[in-house]
């Protein structure tokens, strides 16, 4: 991103209290357009470009106000070989029309002294000449009027209509002054044979919204038809739509060969049913979604920097494996409780310090920093899957953040169901919640390397039998072979964690001591995290610990 206008770096830098928080967040922060999960989704819409479609891609309010919209817009508009930037009215122009708009100052102010009385004309309506009192001194002057009959009216001149295609701040004006045409001309100028077809014309609807949705009541531009009236949220967009649809149709170009239109909106910027039509076939428009973008390891890579480079991380070379698991349970923790809010996440992984009675307080206190929805703003959720695009019952929550399609499951955003601080003592459902997205992160970080330690244990205790392995595995697997013939040691070294220390209880296998001790703790881990329970900080660094060690004994 080198655009002047791309969104700062610094603002997705992770800001964090002492002692957690990152020597210098804004060098290790991770841009959102560097995340896989983002480059698919502008990837998909540069395709859909490419092909001569339109795009309307939907975006959270959450979005747009942290200016991951902006940029998504802007990555996606260069995309195009040839592009038009709609520049979106700035603040001169806001504070133009609102000065335009107010009525003018009475032009005769009264009686008074010196320069009050000297810009009043010498005639009472404005609208007609001055008569001029000449003397008839034999010269024949022909003014063009008589000068014994009074002063001619002259008709005043004719207003413009106002409307909105004659806006002088209006979309289609801006949109005209990028091509160098007028305003009743900009969509003939896209589809004019002296012009490159190709065209992609980039709009940002949210900054189309305000102007959009003002009431009009002054002489100023806007008034007219619009005079007492509040215009349709999103109009302007709806009407360039149609209009370069019908143009489009009429001069009969192939799809690409047809200029295109890239909108990236709100929901509350566009009327409410213009998403459905123009998905069922108006102007060939593709509708893309801002759902189930991000996924699980696009979270995890925002926020690697932070666990990587925080004071945590360093100062711990005696146990690197364990402290490779710790990190990797931390790191799972935050992606698994914040799913795909960024700023959540990296708000988390710099408060949180890994153990698990200071996960709901930290927790807390990151919901209470940021701008995240109400409890009240979800409705009840149904299904469990989430679909290609959120229902119609979901649209208002999903434009709000409070449900999320995450990993093709549909679920609430955390904050609501889980309270920001300051707030009362968590109730048992918020614990039990909580719990559960812990468990769920220990199983992904721990069960590979459960499965990899039983492994290793089990080689080791071919060499500890002390009866044939066909015997072993016939008197403790749970299901045993019918006829293990000749591969009764590659059965045995299929053996399950609980298998094989009831081998070693029983007598049947002799380990020694410090793979006993790893035996049992695997036992525990895998019989805890398969009820869904949660490792104690004790147990995981006990476990930690054994691991190290049988890497070590290996």
């Amino acid at each position: 991103m080198t655009d002047a206008r791309a969104l700062d770096p610094a603002a997705y830098a992770v800001r964090a209290p002492a002692p957690y928080a990152v020597r210098d967040p804004a060098a290790y922060a991770v841009r959102p357009g560097e995340l896989p999960g983002v480059r698919a989704r502008v990837r998909a819409v540069a395709a859909d470009l490419a092909a001569g479609r339109n795009c309307l891609w939907l975006v959270t309010d959450a979005l747009v106000e942290s200016g991951l919209a902006e940029e998504l817009y802007r990555e996606a508009l260069r995309s195009g070989p040839v592009h038009v930037d709609v520049p979106a009215p700035g603040p001169e122009t806001a504070s133009t029309r609102a000065r335009e708009a107010q009525p003018d100052p009475d032009p005769d102010p009264g009686p008074g002294p010196g320069p009050a009385q000297v810009d009043t004309p010498p005639w009472d309506d404005a609208d007609e000449l001055p008569f001029l009192d000449l003397s008839d001194d034999g010269f024949d002057l022909d003014l063009g009027w008589s000068l014994q009959a009074g002063p001619p009216r002259l008709p005043a001149p004719r207003r413009a209509s106002d409307g909105p295609r004659h806006d002088p701040y209006g979309l289609l004006a801006r949109l005209g002054k990028e091509l160098s045409a007028e305003p009743d001309e900009a969509v003939a100028a896209l589809v004019a044979p002296d012009r490159d077809r190709r065209t992609v014309v980039g709009i940002r609807a949210w900054s189309e919204h305000d102007g959009d949705t003002r009431t009009s009541t002054g002489t100023g531009p806007g008034a007219g038809t619009d005079a007492g009236a509040t215009h349709a949220r999103g109009a302007p967009v709806e009407r360039l739509f149609r209009a370069l649809a019908a143009a489009v149709k009429e001069a009969g170009l192939p799809p690409g060969e047809r200029p295109r239109l890239l909108v990236v909106a709100r929901l509350r910027d566009l009327p409410e049913t213009l998403p459905d039509e123009l998905r069922h076939g108006l102007g060939d428009t593709a509708v893309h979604w801002w759902w189930g973008a991000l996924g699980r390891h696009d979270t995890a890579a925002a926020i690697a920097p932070v666990l990587d480079h925080g004071p945590t991380a360093g100062g711990r070379d005696r146990d690197p494996l364990g402290e490779r698991i710790r990190r990797a349970v931390r790191s799972e923790t935050v992606v698994e409780i914040c799913g795909p809010d960024l700023e959540l996440a990296r708000r988390l992984a710099s408060e949180w310090d890994g153990t698990q009675h200071t996960l709901g307080a930290a927790l807390g206190r990151c919901l209470a920093s940021l701008p995240v929805p109400a409890p009240a703003d979800c409705p009840p959720l149904r299904r469990i899957g989430a679909l290609a695009r959120p229902g119609a019952e979901l649209r208002r929550a999903w434009a709000r953040g409070a449900v999320v399609a995450w990993e093709g499951l549909l679920r609430p955003h955390v904050a609501v169901w889980h309270p920001a601080a300051p707030a009362p003592a968590s109730g048992a459902d918020v614990r039990a919640r909580l719990a559960a997205h812990l468990s769920q992160a220990q199983q992904r970080v721990l069960s590979p390397w459960i499965e990899e330690a039983r492994q290793r244990l089990a080689a080791r205790a071919l060499g500890h039998l002390n009866r044939p392995a066909a015997a072993v595995v016939a008197d403790h697997a749970d299901r045993p072979p019918a006829h293990p013939g000749g591969e009764a040691e590659r059965y045995f070294l299929e053996l399950q964690v609980g298998e094989l220390l009831r081998a070693h209880i029983s007598g049947a296998l002799a380990l020694p001591p410090d793979d006993a001790r790893l035996l049992r703790l695997l036992v525990m881990a895998r019989n805890v995290l398969a009820h869904r329970s949660v490792l104690y900080d004790r147990t995981l660094d006990d476990l930690c610990a054994e691991l190290a060690g049988a890497d070590l004994r290996a």
